[in-house]
């Protein structure tokens, strides 16, 4: 009876342990395909919207090539005679960002910076200038989750070039010195030359400027929300002649600077779980288990009547894979992302 029981545990604890190593599998890698496909859909509707789509061969849906084609485009607008730009709608993209030193290749930035705006990629902090403009433009991006734009942040040094592409035009900035000031604090010893952390609720990096400059904000360390990763460049050009409107450019002014977002915007959405999402998470984890007690016993009843029982599991393993997935997604959209 005894070695009953601890036969069950321990095929229990080898169960749960397969499933916590898949969990981290597809929070690390499963996530990026997530990314990867919302990146794709944002790359066709941005050059719809750009009318790039009418100049690409006919059936021509490679995302590369629409984005060599999105790029060109917009390296060949001119700042200085551009129209206001619009700011995109929440989770839609209001253009695209490269960092060569780390290997960030013409991501889309999408409006806003909630868990859903970051599962498509890097945002835009909502109440920002947009990149290109004057002031101070702020994107967000996660460093271990969701394709990970921003993974490498920390490896940027003084001069390093980032750039934008926006309906405005090409921007290109330059990483700044950290400065002294953000040596110290709360955060500790988190800084090098081109970086520093702050505390979560600290948005004065977020704030209204005089210079034109570009900040980017992430978790850190990597895997912890304990602090937030600062990387600020300046423009390196004069910023677009015309800035950012809130509304269709034909109808509206150009807006007044905004206030900073506030505290809960800026460091509790950006990692934020959905408690709505630990139900369905719960239900197709309890179909998982109820299809593996299943084939348990199926296989038992088997191996008493000497018939092949390996079968069963064979079967169970296919017929779990969707429910484990989808099981997966809604338990990382409940947990907080990095």
């Amino acid at each position: 009876m005894i070695n009953r029981i601890l036969g069950a545990l321990g095929r229990i604890l080898i169960f749960s342990g397969v499933v916590l190593l898949l969990f981290v599998g597809y929070q690390l890698w499963g996530t990026g395909f997530d990314e990867s496909g919302h990146q794709d859909d944002l790359n066709a509707s941005f050059a719809t919207s750009l009318g790039v789509t009418d100049q690409l061969p006919a059936g021509e849906d490679d995302p590369a090539v629409i984005a060599d084609k999105i790029t060109e485009e917009l390296a060949a607008v001119d700042p200085k005679t551009a129209p206001p730009a619009v700011a995109a709608a929440e989770g839609e993209s209001g253009g695209l960002i490269e960092i060569p030193k780390i290997g960030l290749r013409r991501k889309n930035f999408v409006e806003g910076v909630t868990k859903a705006d970051l599962r498509k990629g890097p945002g835009h902090y909502p109440g920002t200038p947009l990149p290109g403009n004057a002031g101070n433009a702020a994107i967000a991006g996660h460093r271990t989750t969701y394709g990970a734009p921003f993974n490498r942040v920390d490896e940027l040094v003084p001069g390093d070039k980032i750039i934008t592409y926006t309906p405005q035009g090409k921007f290109t900035y330059e990483v700044l010195e950290s400065p002294e000031s953000r040596r110290s604090g709360p955060q500790g010893e988190n800084w090098d030359r081109g970086w520093f952390a702050v505390v979560p609720k600290d948005v004065s990096v977020l704030a209204p400027s005089d210079t034109n400059m570009l900040t980017l904000t992430a978790c850190h360390p990597e895997l912890s929300a304990k602090l937030r990763i600062i990387v600020q460049a300046k423009l390196v050009a004069e910023p677009a002649a015309s800035p950012t409107t809130t509304a269709p450019a034909k109808t509206s002014t150009p807006s007044e600077p905004a206030a900073a977002p506030t505290p809960t915007e800026s460091a509790e959405d950006l990692i934020s779980g959905d408690s709505n999402e630990l139900a369905p998470a719960l239900m197709f984890g309890g179909i998982v288990v109820g299809l593996w007690l299943l084939a348990m016993a199926i296989a038992a009843m088997l191996r008493k009547r000497e018939i092949r029982w390996w079968p069963v599991y064979v079967v169970c393993v296919a017929a779990t894979v969707a429910p484990l997935w989808l099981c997966f997604v809604h338990m990382d959209r409940f947990l907080p992302s990095y």
